[in-house]
């Protein structure tokens, strides 16, 4: 251990290529890009075995980051102590309250204004590890923050942890003791700065509301819009302000008369709100039965007025309308308005415009410029809302965006996995008796009660399976004393406005509800979201997700409670947080393994154990090439776009991958004429389908950029005439991909497309090659040219599949300088051999290692759960460049005097390169190359028979999200 210590301390200090172990080196810590402080501090609290934070300001927001750790902690009896200040009564009593209610933590208090220190230290045995630098334990400071922080590693006999440890136990251990009388006087001193604040906040003159950044960026597209279109459509996450967007529009739009349709009364009222403040110069109000009606004393437009029941007029020059479309849809109002008699409508959650209420309005009028607003326009009712909107998107702001710009309230979730009952998982087909039970309900308010939320009182939305599950539930939280209230469908709008306002004024902890809180309702004082349902929608999932997203004045983030039992559909969960539907698992396992880091802004995600393995699960298991998945998206991509989809639209559009598309058929002719039929889109002979299926069998998704590269060049050079040498493509891959050193790379890619190796693989023999060898020159089949001239059809799809590949492997596989294979990309062992370009023709079925003499080459591929019953042994990644493994059985290090494989490994005579996956049913993912062997020995395996077990290090470290899950 010392010498570890004494390799890093060289690499970190002296020279950064001197080998040594990562987990001890010096590195500095920071937010960035790729990594946030909260995610390495998490790391070191899941692996120690005492911990120490003395840090000047703890908010309850900061601590919240680590409930997940915390809770494994106490109940490994892990000791921590925790030491903070009181200077300028900055730390949180509701974080110090819940830091006390920990057996084995010792929370202590600095009373010294000068307290001001920001360090964390970890014991793991002998070895401390001591974070130290500019981050409090506060949200901002662990996620978005510009900090710097050292990690320093020393054992317990070096000079500066043991300076360290003095100096924080002799201000540790004459502080005040944190217990509930301090507590009490702390908090009323807190309460009473906070109440001073508040009053000063109150008597500050109000700013005026400008337009954020995104929505000048939609503004500027309006504007552009306005001159050659009459309708358009705005995208809008939840929360993200698209109705004061629309404010801003009609203010610089200069219309004289506005009217905004909405489906339900409270959004007109605060909708109407949110225009005054915006609009100052016009009058406003909302069109409903209270108005003795409209009273039209002439045809001219302007002369028309509005008689209220007290009998007061407005004139109507100047005029916004609010109006519910229930409303306004009867005859007897719409017909008595003039069809241009509105110059701009503005149609809040648009994508209910299908609905006969809506059409009747809206083929009525004859505005100037139409405005949809929506946050979800993928619709199941086969209604077009693109083509309604003549395809005109004015802006769109998804989640991760909305975060990414603050418009957002940040959220904390944690995947918690639900109760086993009488030996039974909750599921997809769990009785209504066990999903109300009192143990599951005494679950639930643990977890709500465990995890808490932002502010001062509760204000939690509960979403479940049926009406007869939230009836139950808020009749037993009822009479536990827990006030709640269910709603469904059957509940007036009256009574749901009721039951928010009660959830706003803490009348109610809790509301209930299935699905009818999706969208249209604003409930800002949401503080906790509590998912008691399996998750079958994506987008209803981030409907849901968002009732908690809007910000409020109290409300620093939201916790998410998602209780994760054995659904069908887990995998929706990381497809719907990610904000990537495009179903490739490598990118869903990345999100599960890297979700914090991954989602931008202050937000931050805990998978228990048990979930994170459920979900995991879900995710190898699922077959996500299924008809029903495709059309799906084939539909909704087809309204989007206003046109048959084709692969690259799918990839561009971020919706199930084409990858994944073209393993439910071999082709994409095969998906078209499927899904429609009908369609006279073209045909293929069977030399083209040949061909066709061959290109994206064999190399789609593209795993380096050779191939197509030279497909694609071979088809725009010179009306296909010329043939193309090896120089020609080597100065593409310098100039324009900055590759070098590729001549082996790009004689192989020729060798593939004209079929000169593999020709023994069985998959490969039916299809034709497609590039010919002349003397040493390449150039297109005869055959494929001519298709691609004459058959514009077959030419679409060729051009198509080479712009996804392209894509694709530009974006996932993008290589640099002359390596071939990507560190830590999913590769199948078939691809391995390609792409190392290797001729090995049993691709599919390859043993777990496989030499290559003439190259000195040798492939290894490891599974980590290995269901091989020989086996008496584990394969152990030891940290992140060191691992054992395994020969097969029945293996020497010298057979007849002679070196075997196996010896020659152990002599170093192999390049290795390693790929390793963690189950069955995975890719693998590639390690880089073997640095050195650092051990090797005989072994016995279950039968007895010899085996070799080698201790490998690695070139290059796994990354940490990687190694994580290898080894979960």
């Amino acid at each position: 251990m010392k010498n570890e210590l004494r390799k890093s301390l060289e690499t970190s200090i002296f020279d950064a290529q001197i080998e040594s172990n990562i987990s001890y080196q010096h590195s500095l810590i920071s937010n960035d890009m790729d990594e946030k402080i909260i995610s390495l501090l998490r790391e070191e609290l899941e692996t120690c075995d005492e911990f120490i934070f003395s840090v000047a300001f703890i908010t309850l927001g900061g601590l919240t980051l680590f409930l997940e750790e915390l809770k494994k902690l106490e109940e490994k009896n892990i000791p921590g102590k925790i030491l903070t200040g009181d200077y300028l009564t900055f730390t949180e009593p509701k974080a110090l309250k819940k830091l006390l209610s920990y057996k084995n933590i010792n929370l202590k208090i600095a009373n010294n204004n000068k307290f001001h220190p920001k360090a964390y230290l970890f014991r793991k045995g002998e070895i401390w590890t001591l974070i130290i630098g500019s981050a409090n334990l506060t949200q901002s400071a662990l996620t978005i923050n510009f900090e710097w922080n050292l990690k320093v590693n020393s054992s317990e006999n070096g000079k500066l942890i043991k300076s360290v440890l003095d100096k924080f136990y002799n201000i540790f251990n004459t502080s005040f003791l944190v217990n509930e009388d301090f507590l009490k006087l702390y908090e009323a001193k807190y309460r009473e700065l906070k109440n001073i604040k508040i009053l000063e906040n109150s008597l500050t003159y109000p700013q005026e509301i400008k337009a954020n950044s995104m929505q000048e960026e939609a503004l500027k597209n309006l504007k552009a819009l306005y001159s050659t279109s009459s309708k358009a459509l705005l995208i809008s996450a939840t929360g993200t302000g698209k109705t004061y967007l629309s404010a801003f529009a009609v203010k610089e739009y200069k219309a004289k008369r506005v009217l905004f349709l909405a489906h339900r009364k409270v959004i007109l009222e605060k909708s109407m709100e949110s225009f005054k403040n915006i609009i100052k110069d016009k009058n406003m109000t909302i069109f409903d039965r209270d108005f003795s009606f409209l009273n039209f004393n002439s045809k001219k437009n302007t002369q028309i007025q509005i008689n209220f029941t007290d009998n007061k007029a407005i004139d109507t020059e100047n005029l916004i309308v609010f109006a519910m479309v229930q409303t306004l849809n009867k005859k007897e109002y719409l017909e008595n308005f003039p069809k241009d008699y509105f110059d701009y409508i503005v149609v809040d959650e648009v994508h209910h415009s299908a609905a006969k209420t809506y059409q009747n309005i809206l083929n009525h009028f004859q505005p100037k410029f139409l405005l949809g607003l929506t946050a979800t326009p993928e619709r199941t009712d086969n209604f077009n809302i693109y083509e309604f909107f003549d395809y005109n998107i004015a802006y769109e702001i998804r989640l991760h965006q909305a975060m990414q710009e603050n418009l957002l309230c940040p959220f904390h979730y944690f995947g918690i996995s639900d109760l086993i009952i009488n030996g039974e998982s909750i599921s997809d087909k769990t009785s209504i008796n066990i999903l109300t039970s009192d143990e599951r309900l005494k679950h639930i308010l643990e977890k709500s009660n465990y995890y808490g939320y932002s502010g001062e009182k509760l204000h939690a939305l509960i979403f479940v399976s049926s009406v007869q599950e939230g009836e139950l539930l808020s009749e037993k939280l009822n009479f536990l004393g827990r006030k709640s209230k269910f709603l469904s469908s059957k509940n007036s709008d009256t009574e749901r406005e009721n039951s928010i306002k009660d959830l706003e004024t803490g009348e109610l902890e809790f509301i209930i509800s299935v699905d009818i809180f999706n969208e249209g309702i604003d409930i800002p004082c949401v503080n906790q979201v509590i998912f008691l349902r399996p998750t079958f929608s994506s987008i209803v999932y981030i409907q849901q997700l968002g009732r908690g997203l809007r910000k409020y004045k109290s409300k620093e983030y939201t916790v998410v409670l998602d209780f994760i039992g054995n659904y069908d559909r887990n995998f929706l969960i990381p497809i719907a947080i990610s904000q990537n539907s495009n179903f490739d698992k490598d990118n869903m396992k990345r999100f599960m393994m890297n979700a914090t880091n991954i989602l931008p802004g202050e937000s931050s995600i805990s998978f228990d154990e048990i979930s994170k393995e459920k979900i995991f699960e879900n995710i190898n298991n699922s077959n996500f090439s299924n008809k029903k998945l495709i059309e799906h998206d084939f539909n909704l991509l087809e309204q989007k776009l206003g046109k048959i989809p084709l692969l690259t639209d799918f990839f561009e559009n971020n919706l199930i991958d084409p990858s994944i598309i073209l393993k439910y058929k071999k082709d994409y002719d095969t998906i078209l004429k499927i899904f429609r039929s009908k369609l006279n889109l073209g045909n293929l002979n069977i030399l083209e389908k040949e061909f066709l299926i061959f290109l994206s069998t064999f190399f789609t998704p593209a795993k380096r950029i050779h191939e197509m590269l030279i497909l694609k060049e071979f088809l725009n050079f010179s009306n296909l005439n010329e043939e193309l040498g090896l120089l020609y493509f080597e100065n593409i891959l310098k100039n324009t991909y900055g590759l070098i050193s590729q001549k082996e790379n790009i004689e192989n890619a020729f060798k593939h497309l004209s079929k000169e190796i593999f020709i023994n693989l069985s998959q490969i023999k039916p299809y034709p090659y497609i590039l010919e060898n002349k003397n040493g020159f390449y150039s297109l089949k005869n055959e494929f040219k001519a298709s691609y001239l004459n058959n514009m059809y077959f030419k679409m799809l060729i051009d198509d599949l080479i712009k996804y590949n392209l894509g694709y492997c530009e974006k996932y596989y993008k290589q640099s300088q002359s390596e071939s294979l990507n560190l830590y990309r999913e590769y199948t062992k078939q691809e391995a051999f390609w792409l190392a370009n290797l001729d090995f023709n049993n691709g599919y079925q390859v043993s777990g290692y496989t030499p290559f003499n003439k190259e000195k080459r040798l492939m290894i591929f490891i599974t980590m759960v290995n269901s091989n019953a020989r086996n008496i042994y584990s394969n152990i990644f030891y940290d992140n460049k060191t691992f054992n493994w395994f020969s097969k059985s029945s293996r020497y290090l010298e057979k007849n005097g002679n070196d075997t494989i196996e010896g020659k490994i152990a002599k170093n005579f192999y390049k290795i390169s390693v790929f390793v996956k963690k189950a069955n049913g995975e890719n693998f993912y590639y390690l880089g190359d073997v640095d050195k062997i650092l051990d090797f020995k005989e072994v016995k395996d279950l039968h007895n028979k010899s085996m070799i077990e080698y201790i490998f290090k690695l070139k290059h470290e796994i990354k940490r999200e990687l190694f994580q899950y290898l080894n979960l």
